[in-house]
């Protein structure tokens, strides 16, 4: 029997769909009559139709059925019927063990083709039947993994974008170091970056709470917030980016007893991108491989709240509802048992939480009092059991019970004195006098009174407490050659040609080159900077020649020189952050990129605080950060008064 012998099955599915009227084999005319239009219905929107149909086949219909179902997926030219027909296959187990191989290799063939943005999508949507049918134990993950970790930049965009997030997904879910490489690779992708970025930026805290030291810790962490920070500059709105910045900051914070008005300010921040974010996921499909996603930012969320709360209840001897407190501290103290993770979290959060029990009579002696309670919930009692070992431990090391040491207060001071603690008979006015004398020393914006030159060094420096390098000597050195830099780019802008002379004449010649630049820079800070010794043009760092050399006797920092013709902002000078980094790749991370800016403007030049801005890099395959101030040198100046337009004089009247 013909096809045309019955009526067009398509219209029939349409009319039912239409109706809303349940679809059966049998309603539409049995197996026969589908089979006879088996090569309009394969290339047809109705792949789902075709899936729902396989899931109810019976016994003696399956074969032909699938045969049916398998040639849509190889035909279909819609994308959205292929994703919501694989969707329908991969839940229904019966289908899905029995086409599952033979749909693979359909699937992988899709892939291959891409010629347009059409066939891209297809293929994406292909990738993910892939990625789920892995999750389902159904084919070996290895088939998806082969496809990413195969990736090229040269790849249509709209693959890519997708690729970027299954790729982060099938990493927190297999942990395969080629989908790492596969993300780099994604880096390259125009429109990609920053969900490339993000990726990155989840995969590295992923490795962070995996990681058995502090060290190893803090340099993941740091790298995460690098690219989180990527992926925020590719996208100002992306609230989950700002959400994990925030919420790695408070966690680092607790670590290391930050002020109370740093973890409100981060909080603040978390909730304005809990906030955001909510309001993005309310509007969008959210696949079931990434519901778990969802639930760890969940947790994420609970867990830092339950941090700011342990801030606040650690600055106090002893609470009045000791059960909640300590209920909600033992949470903080055992997160990586809710969060599955093999330490990360326990390393920066258990041991404040243990020192302020071993501190401080009155908090102990209510874990003591809890721990005696029969009817106390047996979650909690296991983890006050381990919190109190870890106490017993720490007694019979030595570790006294006692007030707050005085060098948790006063950490510059002590860092300055060294071992042992601070002596005991110190007034605490005086402690505190020194403290803030010291920290006003380490502060270099209050050496100034200008408000741009203020907040100029108070936002680079902020940006760069990630740094795992910026400490002590170094944050002093780095932070005066920063404060000698802002003052000299202040200075190029303000001085004219009386003020000067010849230094200052390559500022308005359009033909002037970064040695001018390097010249007069090198003349200011030889005569400026008095905490070490300026050299330029030297050889022996990272293979090549530094343009500005700032040597300290261990520690170094390179000041990377360029001229660039037209407008610089920040993406221009990405192009140049990763020369600038490979001089810090021996070295601390910290380093300087300036460009000399050879531009046509019609108005003024760009002003101070659009002149000076923080970056950060971790170069492709590298799992460290590097860090750099970029300042830019507007050239080709004019004076004020050409920027007028000048309206000839008035004649005189004749007097007759």
């Amino acid at each position: 029997m013909s096809g045309n012998e019955h009526p067009r099955l398509l219209d029939i599915i349409e009319r039912h769909l239409t109706s809303d009227t349940p679809l059966t084999i049998e309603s539409l005319g049995g197996m026969a009559v589908l089979m006879a239009q088996a090569k309009s219905l394969v290339a047809s929107p109705f792949l789902d139709v075709l899936a729902e149909l396989a899931c109810c086949a019976l016994s003696d219909e399956a074969m032909e059925m699938d045969s049916l179902l398998l040639e849509g997926f190889a035909n279909c030219q819609d994308p959205c019927a292929i994703r919501a027909a694989a969707d329908i296959v991969i839940c229904a187990p019966p289908v899905r063990l029995r086409v599952s191989a033979r749909l693979a290799a359909i699937l992988e063939q899709r892939i291959e083709t891409q010629n347009n943005d059409k066939q891209a999508l297809i293929a994406a949507y292909a990738l993910e039947a892939l990625f789920r049918l892995a999750l389902a134990s159904c084919i070996t993950k290895f088939i998806p993994l082969k496809i990413l970790a195969c990736i090229k930049p040269e790849i249509n965009s709209l693959y890519a974008l997708h690729a970027t997030k299954l790729a982060g997904a099938a990493f927190s879910t297999w942990q395969e170091p080629d989908l790492i490489n596969a993300l780099n690779e994604l880096r390259k992708v125009d429109g990609v970056e920053g969900e490339a970025a993000f990726e990155l930026a989840l995969a590295n805290l992923s490795k962070a709470l995996d990681a058995g030291s502090l060290e190893e810790i803090n340099q993941h962490l740091e790298v995460a917030r690098v690219y989180l920070r990527d992926a925020q500059a590719a996208d100002e709105d992306r609230a989950d980016a700002a959400a994990y910045t925030a919420a790695i900051d408070i966690i680092r914070g607790f670590h290391a007893s930050a002020e109370a008005a740093f973890m409100n300010e981060r909080m603040e921040a978390l909730a304005r991108a809990v906030q955001d974010r909510a309001v993005v996921l309310d509007k969008q499909y959210l696949p079931d491989w990434l519901l778990p996603r969802a639930d760890r930012e969940i947790q994420w969320i609970r867990l830092v709240r339950s941090v700011q709360q342990a801030c606040k209840d650690l600055t106090r001897p002893s609470w009045l509802k000791a059960g909640a407190v300590i209920e909600n501290l033992l949470e903080v103290f055992d997160a990586d048992r809710s969060f599955g993770t093999r330490g990360g979290l326990g390393q920066l959060l258990r041991p404040k939480i243990e020192a302020s029990f071993v501190r401080e009579r009155g908090q102990l002696a209510h874990l003591d009092e809890l721990l005696d309670e029969p009817e106390w919930e047996p979650k909690h009692k296991n983890t006050a059991l381990a919190l109190r070992a870890c106490i017993t431990q720490m007694e019979a090391k030595g570790i006294t019970l006692g007030k707050y040491s005085a060098n948790a207060s006063y950490p510059i001071l002590q860092r300055l004195l060294g071992p042992p603690e601070i002596p005991s008979d110190w007034s605490s006015d005086v402690l505190q006098l020194l403290e803030t004398a010291l920290e006003d020393r380490y502060n270099p914006s209050h050496d100034f009174s200008n408000p741009v030159i203020q907040r100029l060094l108070q936002e680079a420096t902020s940006n760069l407490a990630s740094c795992g390098d910026y400490s002590g000597e170094i944050k002093f050195h780095f932070n005066e050659l920063l404060a000698q830099i802002i003052l000299f780019c202040k200075s190029r802008q303000d001085g004219g040609t009386k003020e000067l002379r010849d230094r200052g004449k390559y500022l308005r010649d359009r033909d002037a080159t970064e040695f001018h630049l390097q010249q007069d820079l090198w003349q200011w800070l030889s005569g400026n900077f008095r905490h070490g010794e300026i050299l330029d043009e030297v050889e022996g760092i990272a293979t090549g020649r530094a343009d500005l050399y700032a040597g300290f006797g261990g520690h170094r920092f390179v000041i990377e020189l360029k001229r660039h013709h037209g407008h610089v902002d920040r993406t221009t000078a990405r192009d140049y952050c990763n020369q600038a980094a490979s001089y810090q790749n021996t070295n601390v991370k910290l380093g300087f990129l300036g460009v000399l800016e050879i531009a046509d403007r019609i108005g003024p030049p760009p002003s101070l605080e659009e002149c000076i801005w923080y970056d950060a890099v971790v170069p492709i395959n590298s799992s460290v950060a590097r860090h750099l101030i970029i300042f830019r040198v507007p050239g080709n100046l004019t004076s004020p008064s050409s920027m007028s337009s000048k309206t000839p004089k008035p004649r005189k009247k004749k007097v007759d």
